[in-house]
C-alpha cells in the first residue's frame, strides 16, 4: 500500500441518541444519513461487555462488526462508500476518517477498530484503516518531521510487573532499519520532571510504555510515571497535555492500558488530550493490553515506519502481526487506536538512497562480504584453496562456537523472560488466591507469555548444540506451564503452587549456571585465530597479482573482525562485571525497605566494584551513576534511613540501566557473530567441493 485517500464521516448530535452523519469521498462523492447507536439493543450490549472483558470469540466479534458496519453504513452513506471502493487505484486504501465532536462521546465510545465489512471482512485489517479525528479550532499541525528522526523511547515500570525491557528492545531493534536516519535516547524510568526535561530537546517521537487507568471517581484518564523514589506517580490526562502542547512531537505512541479509552469528558481522556494539546498524531490503547500483543505491534508498527509507509499503514502492520500471534478470534488486534488530524499520514518523507545500516550490521557486512570475496578466491586459485585449508580447523572450531553461543544467549534472554514476566507477577497475583478470583485472570494472560516461552526453549533444545545434560531442566519449565494451564482451568491453587515451586527450582539455579557458559564460550571464542588466518591470506594474496577488489574486501573483513572480538572481549567482561553487581543489588533491595543494615555492610564493597565503571567512562551515564553513588554515601554517613532508600534506588535503577545497555549491546553483538557463523559455513562448503 503506497497511499491512502480520505474517506470521511462526519457526526452531528441529534434528538434522542441519534445523530446525523454526513459521508464525502475522496473525489467528491457526497452523501446523508443517519446513525442509530447500536448499544441500545441488549444483544449488542452483551457483546460490548464481552468485549471490555475481552472475553471474545471469532464469531463474536464478526458480530459485532456486521452491527457496527450496519449502523454506520446505511442509505446514502453506504452507496458513496461502495462508490469510493469501487474507484480505488490499485496502490491505494480507503482512510475511514471518523470525525467525531467533543460532544459525541456515546458515539466515541463505540469500538469502531473492529468494523466488519460483509463483503470484505475486519476492514482494519485490510486496506481501510479507521482513523479518529477529533474537530479542533487551532490549524492543523504538520505530521512529516525532518530526518534523522529524534524518538524518545520511555517507560515506567510501576505495578503490577510488565515486559518492560522486552519491548523497549523491539522498539530498539525496529528502529535500527532507519540506519543513522534516527537517534534514539531511552528513559527506562520516566518521571514526569524528566519527560519535562527531555521534551525541550526536541524530539519528534515519544513512545511509552507503563500502565495507564482513571481516577477513583473513572472522570479523568492517567498515565502512571514514577517518582523520585521509584513509585507510581499518576499524571492526569490535562496535566499530560500542557506539558506536551505545542512541542516538537510528531507522533506518540502509548503502549498503555485504557489511553485510548474516553472519559465521560473526552477532553479529560489521555488521546484527545494530546490531540488538542497540538500533537498530529496519536496511537494509543482502548482496553487492557497482553503483553505478548505490544511486542507484536510496537515491533511491526516500526518496521513499516522505517520503511516510509504512513502511520495508517504501520498501524495495520501492527494489528496483523497480532493477529498472527493471539489469532483473529481474540480482540487484541483491534486494540490499538489512532487518533490524527492530518491530510496525509506519512511522517518524513525517505531520503533519496537507503540509509547505512547501524556500525554492528555494518561490521558483520564487512565480515560477510569478504567471507564471499574469499569463497570467490577459492574457486580461483589452488594456492588460495591452501592457504585457508591451512586454518579450517579454526574455520570449524569458530562456527561451531558461535552457534553455541547464539543458544546461550537465546536461553539467557527466555530465562530473563521467564523470571520477570511470568514467574515473578504470578508469584504476585498468587498472593491475591484464593480471596480475589480475577487473579486467575491476570494468571491467564501471564501463561500466555509462558507457553511462548516453553516453545523457544524447546526449539533450542531441538536444535542439540548444547549439552542436552545443561538443559534437562527445560522439563521442569514445560511441566510447569501445563501445570499452570490446569490451574487456571480448575481454579486449583495448590497445583498452581506446585508450579510455581517448579518455576523457582529453575530460575534459582540455573542463570547463574548459563550465564558462565554464555561468558565461558564467548570467552574461548577462538576470533582471534581466524583473524590471524585470514589476515595470512590477505597478505599472501596481496603479493600474487589477484583480483585487487576481492583481495580490498577480505582485508576490509579482517579489520571489521578484529574490532569485532575485540568489542565481544570487552562485553563479556563488563557483562560479568555488571552482573555480579546487578545480583548484589538486587538481594540488598529485598530488605532495604525493613532495614536498611545490609546496605550499610554491603555498599563499600559495592561501590568498590562499580566505581571503575564511572571512573572510566565520561559519557553522561557515568556522571550520573557517580553522582547518585556520592549521595548514597552522604546518606550513610549521615545515617538518614529515608535518604538512604531514596538515593539506593535512584542509583539501583542508573545501575540497572547500564547492565540492560550491556545486555542489548552484547545481544547484538551475539546477533552479529549468527550471520558471521553463516558465513564460515559457507566457505567450509566451498572447501569441500
Amino acid at each position: 500500500m503506497k497511499s491512502y485517500v480520505d474517506f470521511e464521516i462526519a457526526l452531528t448530535p441529534a434528538e434522542s441518541g441519534r445523530f446525523f452523519l454526513k459521508a464525502r469521498g475522496p473525489r467528491g462523492e457526497e452523501g446523508d444519513g443517519e446513525l442509530l447507536l447500536p448499544d441500545a439493543d441488549p444483544q449488542i450490549q452483551a457483546l460490548l461487555t464481552r468485549l471490555r472483558l475481552l472475553d471474545v470469540d471469532e464469531a463474536t466479534l464478526v458480530q459485532l462488526g456486521r452491527a457496527l458496519f450496519d449502523a454506520l453504513f446505511n442509505g446514502a452513506v453506504r452507496d458513496v462508500y461502495v462508490r469510493c471502493r469501487g474507484a480505488l487505484a490499485s496502490d491505494e486504501g480507503l482512510r475511514l476518517r471518523l470525525n467525531i465532536p467533543p460532544s459525541a462521546v456515546s458515539a466515541a465510545l463505540l469500538p469502531w477498530e473492529f468494523l466488519y465489512d460483509p463483503d470484505r471482512g475486519p476492514l482494519s485489517l485490510l486496506d481501510a484503516p479507521v482513523v479518529r479525528h477529533l474537530p479542533q479550532p487551532d490549524r492543523i499541525p504538520p505530521l512529516t518531521a525532518p530526518l534523522p528522526l529524534r524518538v524518545l523511547l520511555t517507560a515506567a515500570q510501576t505495578p503490577p510487573p510488565t515486559a518492560v525491557e522486552r519491548e523497549l528492545t523491539a522498539v530498539q531493534s525496529a528502529l535500527e532499519r532507519f540506519g543513522d536516519q534516527v537517534a534514539t535516547t531511552v528513559e527506562p524510568h520516566l518521571t514526569a520532571t524528566i519527560l519535562q526535561n527531555r521534551l525541550r530537546e526536541g524530539y519528534h517521537i515519544w513512545h511509552f510504555v507503563g500502565h495507564g487507568g482513571f481516577t477513583s471517581d473513572g472522570a479523568t484518564a492517567c498515565l502512571l510515571f514514577e517518582d523520585d523514589l521509584g513509585d507510581p506517580e499518576p499524571v492526569s490526562a490535562l496535566q499530560l497535555g500542557i506539558m506536551l502542547d505545542r512541542s516538537n512531537l510528531r507522533l506518540v505512541v502509548l503502549d498503555a492500558c485504557s489511553t485510548g479509552q474516553l472519559a465521560t469528558d473526552p477532553m479529560r481522556s489521555i488521546a484527545p488530550a494530546l490531540i488538542r494539546a497540538q500533537i498530529p498524531a496519536v496511537v494509543a490503547m482502548q482496553f487492557q493490553v497482553p503483553e505478548e500483543a505490544t511486542c507484536a505491534f510496537a515491533r511491526a508498527f516500526y518496521h513499516a515506519l522505517a520503511d516510509a509507509f504512513p502511520i495508517d499503514f504501520c498501524v495495520t502492520e501492527g494489528r496483523r502481526a497480532v493477529m498472527n500471534i493471539t489469532g483473529l478470534g481474540r480482540a487484541d488486534w483491534g486494540i490499538p487506536v489512532i487518533y490524527t488530524r492530518t491530510e496525509d499520514g506519512r511522517l518524513f518523507n525517505p531520503p533519496t538512497a537507503p540509509p547505512p545500516s547501524s556500525v554492528a550490521a555494518v561490521t558483520a557486512r564487512s565480515v560477510g562480504t569478504g567471507m564471499q570475496a574469499l569463497e570467490h578466491l577459492i574457486q580461483a586459485g589452488s594456492d588460495v584453496r591452501e592457504a585457508v585449508i591451512a586454518f579450517r580447523a579454526d574455520l570449524h572450531a569458530v562456527a561451531r562456537q558461535i552457534d553455541m553461543l547464539a543458544d546461550y544467549k537465546d536461553v539467557h534472554d527466555q530465562l530473563h523472560s521467564l523470571q520477570f514476566h511470568c514467574y515473578n507477577p504470578i508469584v504476585i497475583d498468587m498472593r491475591r488466591l484464593p480471596d480475589d478470583d480475577l487473579a486467575w485472570e491476570s494468571i491467564a494472560n501471564y501463561d500466555v507469555t509462558l507457553q511462548s516461552i516453553v516453545r523457544d526453549l524447546d526449539q533450542i533444545v531441538r536444535r542439540g548444540r548444547l549439552p542436552a545434560s545443561e538443559l534437562s531442566w527445560v522439563n521442569d519449565v514445560q511441566s510447569a506451564q501445563v501445570d499452570i494451564a490446569g490451574s487456571i482451568d480448575a481454579g486449583d491453587l495448590k497445583l498452581l503452587k506446585k508450579a510455581v515451586r517448579l518455576l523457582n527450582r529453575a530460575l534459582t539455579t540455573q542463570p547463574s549456571l548459563i550465564n558462565a557458559r554464555l561468558s565461558t564460550t564467548a570467552r574461548t571464542l577462538r576470533l582471534a585465530s581466524l583473524v590471524e588466518g585470514m589476515t595470512a591470506v590477505r597478505d599472501r594474496l596481496a603479493s600474487t597479482g589477484y583480483d585487487a577488489a576481492r583481495v580490498s574486501q577480505i582485508e576490509l573483513g579482517v579489520t571489521a573482525l578484529a574490532t569485532l572480538s575485540a568489542s565481544l572481549a570487552s562485553l563479556v567482561d563488563d557483562h560479568d562485571r555488571w552482573q555480579i553487581i546487578d545480583l548484589e543489588l538486587r538481594r540488598i533491595e529485598q530488605f532495604i525497605d525493613q532495614d536498611i543494615t545490609e546496605l550499610e555492610l554491603s555498599w563499600p564493597e559495592v561501590h568498590q566494584r562499580v566505581a571503575p565503571f564511572y571512573l572510566e567512562n565520561a559519557e553522561p551515564w557515568g556522571a550520573a551513576l557517580k553522582n547518585d553513588a556520592d549521595k548514597l554515601t552522604s546518606a550513610l554517613e549521615a545515617a538518614d534511613p529515608t535518604r538512604v532508600r531514596q538515593f539506593f534506588r535512584r542509583f539501583r535503577r542508573q545501575a540497572g540501566e547500564r547492565f540492560f545497555r550491556v545486555d542489548i549491546e552484547l545481544k547484538r553483538v551475539c546477533d552479529e557473530l549468527r550471520l558471521i557463523g553463516e558465513s564460515l559455513t559457507s566457505v567450509l562448503k566451498v572447501l569441500t567441493v
